[in-house]
């Protein structure tokens, strides 16, 4: 068994439940036919007692017949189909008269069985279906006995026959069953194969391939289908994988590159401390840009799995956003730029404070970091029934039109931020389109090269 297939598996069970169900049925139906063959027999043998009892006449305790010629003549002289024998004894088991067919032969008493009891027995080596039935006299004395026998012979060659049959047949059919349970079960487990076949084409390389679904929904359609929603997760993984080593690789050279060339120059040749602390300091904020681009291609590769772990609660909006302002300001360059919160203290929303907090953070990032020196950012909130716009408006450098449709590309970075002294990694508007998916907000930005930019969130109020 320990290399028998899967399918040849099946149908061996399948078979062996057949064979006891079949057997089952050959053996009651063998049962019904001989029950039903001795029935029809022992009312046969019935009625031959009751004809010989009524030509039967006790005189002074002796047995005869009534009219013994006519019932000679009456009777077989030779063995034919099924014949009847038919003797009368004393109340010693001597016998007195015999039919005819009995020839030399006599019928045996039996001790063995009660009177009346149909039981078989043998006569010249055939087999017979006796009864034997006391005969009383007047007095209610015993007077002797009448046995009749009913040759098996014909009988019993059909019993036997439909023994053999059933024999014979049973393990062919067993057989025939277990060839087509292969058949079977090979079409019922055909998508078991596919589900093979298609694991060994899936590799790191190539996870497009799937499981085609079965017509049937069945327990192989779920299978399928649950290796197949395994399957997209883990295509889902890889490629996150392989989305933040691309971001890594391709945004790790800049900062290790001047860490590696500042710490290099340090090195050549003594220097005064205040050198050696203008150059710490210089490798300290690019480790801290370092560290701020791991936070974000961590952010940007994982947004998907965000699904699972989001927590949406009620929230004061004012309050949310305060919060962004404060600590983005608190860093000194943004110090002297003034804000304005527009929003009433009223308004509540419904989402996931972590998520929405990052989204508020990179908008208000952009603002603060391109607004012009002692600047304005207005924060403002439009509402419309159940929905709310919340608008973020800077009057820094703004975003030329050619710019525009790729803001929210990975890495890209317009060019006025290229060129200007803020040092950026192109994504934080993509961090923002992905996350605002999440929540299912709507985002778009408006913006004049020199004039500033609208940054629009449409948002839902809490349903509270």
């Amino acid at each position: 068994m320990r290399y028998f297939s899967f399918k040849n598996r099946i149908a061996s069970a399948y078979i062996l439940s057949t064979a006891i169900l079949i057997g089952l049925i050959f053996g009651v139906l063998y049962l019904f036919v001989r029950v039903s063959v001795f029935s029809h027999l022992d009312e046969d043998l019935q009625l031959e007692v009751n004809r010989h009892s009524e030509a039967l006449v006790v005189k002074d305790g002796v047995i005869a017949l009534k009219n013994h010629e006519e019932w000679m003549e009456r009777e077989h002289n030779t063995l034919g189909v099924d014949p009847v024998f038919v003797e009368f004894t004393n109340a010693q088991g001597e016998g007195i008269d015999k039919s005819p067919n009995l020839k030399t032969e006599n019928l045996l008493l039996s001790d063995k069985h009660k009177d009346y009891e149909f039981y078989d027995s043998k006569l010249l080596n055939k087999r017979v279906r006796q009864v034997q039935l006391p005969i009383v006299d007047e007095a209610n004395h015993l007077a002797g006995y009448l046995l009749v026998a009913v040759s098996l012979e014909g009988r019993m060659v059909v019993l036997d026959a439909l023994s053999r049959i059933i024999w014979i047949s049973y393990p062919l059919v067993l057989i025939a069953l277990f060839f087509v349970a292969r058949i079977i079960v090979g079409r019922s487990i055909r998508p078991i194969n596919s589900i093979i076949e298609t694991s060994n084409k899936i590799t790191r390389d190539n996870l497009v391939s799937r499981i085609p679904l079965p017509e049937n929904h069945d327990e192989l359609f779920i299978l399928s289908q649950t290796i197949n929603d395994l399957l997209d997760r883990v295509e889902q993984v890889i490629e996150r994988e392989k989305l933040f080593t691309s971001y890594a690789s391709h945004e790790f050279r800049t900062p290790l590159a001047v860490l590696k060339g500042t710490l290099e120059v340090m090195i050549r040749k003594p220097r005064s401390d205040e050198e050696y602390r203008h150059k710490v300091n210089y490798c300290l904020r690019e480790i801290d840009r370092l560290d701020l681009l791991i936070d974000q291609l961590l952010l940007l590769t994982r947004y998907e799995s965000q699904k699972k772990t989001l927590t949406f609660k009620d929230f004061k909006l004012k309050e949310i956003v305060d919060i962004s302002i404060n600590r983005i300001r608190s860093e000194k360059q943004y110090s002297q730029i003034y804000t304005q919160n527009h929003i009433p203290e009223s308004v509540t929303i419904y989402t996931d404070a972590y998520i929405f907090s990052t989204i508020l953070d990179n908008i208000l990032s952009n603002a603060f970091k391109y607004s012009k020196e002692e600047g304005k950012i207005d924060v403002s909130l439009k509402e419309y029934g159940d929905t709310l716009v919340l608008l973020v408006q800077d009057y820094g450098q703004g975003i030329a039109p050619q710019d525009l449709e790729h803001i929210f590309d990975d890495f890209y970075r317009a060019n006025l931020a290229i060129t200007s002294e803020n040092k950026g990694f192109g994504l934080g508007l993509s961090i923002v389109k992905r996350l605002s998916l999440l929540l299912n907000i709507d985002v778009s930005i408006k913006s004049e090269s020199q004039k500033g930019t609208i940054v629009s969130l449409t948002l839902h109020k809490s349903k509270s």
